[in-house]
C-alpha cells in the first residue's frame, strides 16, 4: 500500500466522529491521530497516512459524511512571515501546477471556519502574498490563474489549497475532480434572509446549492415539522405552494401575493399523509426533532408509496456515538433503485446531518 498523507477536515470537535466513520468504512485501517502534536485538540484536522486500498479504485473518492475537505499529498508549513512562507508554499507546491498546461486556483481557507476572525483573515492575506509572488517571479505560470467562481462543475483545472491553522498551514495540490467540494474547504456559507423567520432557512438555502437546483414557481411541497418555518420561507418566497405541517406555530409574515401558497395543517409530521392530489410531490422536506429510528420509518413509508420526486431530510444526532446511528440510513438508501442521493454534514448543519436527493 502506497504511503499517502492526507488531511482531512471536518467540523470542530467532530475529528473523531469523521475518523470512526472512516475506519466503519475501511478506508482507514486503525485510529488516526492529530498531528503535528502542536495542533490543539479539536482543531477541525484528521491526519490520515494513507487510504485503504480497494477494489474500486474510487470508493474512497466520493466524500465521507463528516468531511468537509481533503488534501492529498499534504505539505506542512511552519508559522513563518508572510512572505517567507509564500515562497516556501510556491518553491514546494507550484511545481506541481507549473509541469501541467490545466488553468489552476487557490483555495485558501481556515481549518475552522467558525473560529477567532483573525484565522480567516490569515488566510486571506496568504492567498493574496501568495498570489502576488506568483504574479512576480513566475509569470508564465500566474497567467493560467483563474478565480475560483470562473470554473463550471465540468471544467477540469487544477486546485492549489491551502489551509491555514493556528501553527502553521498545510498545503495541496490536487486536480479538481478530487476535491470533497468545489467550494473552498468545502464551506456554504449562505446570505440570511431577513424576512426568514429562523436561521434553519440557511440550512435549506445551502442544500439547493449542493444540489444545483432550486424550487421553480407552482412546486408542490410538504414540509414536516415546518414551526416556525424557516423552510416553508424558501420554498415559498420561490412562489411554490405549501403545506406546512406541525402542531406549533409559524412566524410567517404576509408574503404577498406574487408570493407562493401556504396552508398550515396542525398534524403530526411523523405521520402525516399528503392529499392524493397533490401526489407525487415535488418536495418533501422534513426538520423535525425525532430520533434517527423514527427519521429512517418515517422517510422509508414516504418511499414506499412514491409520494415525492425530492426529498431533504435531517437527521439529529446522538451525543454518544453519533454515526453507527447513521448506517441503517445509509444501508436502506444504498439498497433503493432510481434514486440519486448524499448524506453530508452541512456548513449549517449543527448536531445533525442532511440527507437530501432525488428519485425517479
Amino acid at each position: 500500500m502506497q504511503n499517502i498523507p492526507i488531511i482531512m477536515i471536518c467540523r470542530e470537535g467532530y475529528e473523531d466522529i469523521l475518523r470512526d466513520e472512516m475506519i466503519a468504512k475501511g478506508a482507514i485501517q486503525e485510529p488516526a491521530g492529530l498531528n503535528p502534536p502542536t495542533f490543539a485538540p479539536g482543531a477541525g484536522l484528521l491526519m490520515v497516512g494513507a487510504l485503504a486500498e480497494a477494489a474500486n479504485a474510487d470508493q474512497f473518492a466520493a466524500p465521507f459524511i463528516f468531511e468537509q475537505q481533503r488534501l492529498e499529498t499534504a505539505l506542512w508549513f511552519e508559522d513563518q512571515p508572510l512572505k517567507t512562507m509564500a515562497r516556501a508554499i510556491v518553491v514546494r507546491l507550484l511545481p506541481a501546477i507549473s509541469s501541467q498546461t490545466q488553468p489552476w486556483t487557490l483555495h485558501a481557507f481556515a481549518s475552522n471556519p467558525n473560529g477567532a476572525q483573525p484565522l480567516t483573515q490569515r488566510a486571506e492575506h496568504v492567498r493574496q502574498v501568495v498570489l502576488d509572488f506568483c504574479a512576480d517571479r513566475f509569470t508564465v505560470v500566474s497567467r493560467r490563474y483563474r478565480e475560483p467562481a470562473a470554473f463550471s462543475t465540468t471544467d477540469a483545472f487544477l486546485v492549489l489549497q491551502i489551509c491555514v491553522t493556528p501553527g502553521g498551514l498545510w498545503g495541496a495540490v490536487m486536480p479538481s475532480h478530487r476535491l470533497s467540494d468545489a467550494r473552498p474547504g468545502g464551506v456554504h456559507r449562505m446570505r440570511f434572509d431577513p424576512e426568514a423567520p429562523s436561521r434553519s432557512y440557511l440550512k435549506i438555502e445551502e442544500v439547493f446549492e449542493r444540489m444545483g437546483e432550486a424550487p421553480v414557481p407552482g412546486q408542490r411541497v410538504v414540509d414536516l415539522g415546518a414551526a416556525p418555518g424557516g423552510w416553508s420561507y424558501a420554498f415559498l418566497k420561490r412562489g411554490c405552494r405549501v403545506l406546512a405541517v406541525d402542531n406549533g406555530p409559524l412566524k410567517l409574515k404576509d408574503m404577498g401575493t406574487a408570493r407562493g401558497s401556504l396552508t398550515h395543517l396542525r398534524e403530526n409530521g411523523i405521520s402525516f399523509t399528503p392529499p392524493p392530489a397533490w401526489q407525487p410531490l415535488d418536495w418533501m422536506v422534513s426538520d423535525m426533532l425525532i430520533p434517527p429510528g423514527q427519521t429512517l420509518d418515517m422517510f422509508r413509508k414516504w418511499m414506499e408509496h412514491g409520494w415525492m420526486r425530492r426529498f431533504v431530510f435531517n437527521v439529529k444526532l446522538p451525543q454518544q456515538q453519533p454515526y453507527p446511528v447513521l448506517k441503517p440510513i445509509e444501508a436502506y438508501l444504498h439498497n433503493q433503485s432510481g434514486i440519486k442521493f448524499h448524506i453530508r454534514q452541512l456548513y449549517h448543519d449543527r448536531r445533525e446531518v442532511t440527507v437530501f436527493g432525488t428519485r425517479h
